[in-house]
């Protein structure tokens, strides 16, 4: 899976560090969704939570496409209120991978 899109062909070190960047943002997005497997966020909501920084909406967004595509959450059909005026997604963590990962422990 591609973690990182080199939109702006990055090269050498800042490439690799870019690279690093994304999956940690995509691990602890991932990680929230797993700590709460029975609810549902929107991007707008992950990112408010978990970042206070200038983390970019499309940096959790581009995270929670790739955990989608992987398998590891799900869109739902449910739609809240974005901070847009317009109606979000929302997404929740995959069952299976939150079964799988219990029953490791």
């Amino acid at each position: 899976m591609k973690i990182y899109y080199n939109t702006n062909s990055e090269s050498g070190t800042t490439l690799k560090e870019s690279k690093e960047k994304a999956l940690r943002q995509q691990n602890r997005i991932l990680s929230y969704f797993q700590s709460f497997p029975n609810d549902t966020f929107t991007p707008e909501e992950v990112l408010k939570t978990l970042y206070s920084d200038n983390t970019p909406l499309t940096s959790v967004r581009r995270a929670i496409t790739n955990l989608t595509e992987d398998g590891k959450l799900v869109k739902t059909d449910e739609m809240r209120m974005g901070g847009f005026g317009k109606l979000c997604h929302c997404w929740r963590a995959s069952r299976i991978r939150c079964i799988q990962k219990e029953m490791v422990f």
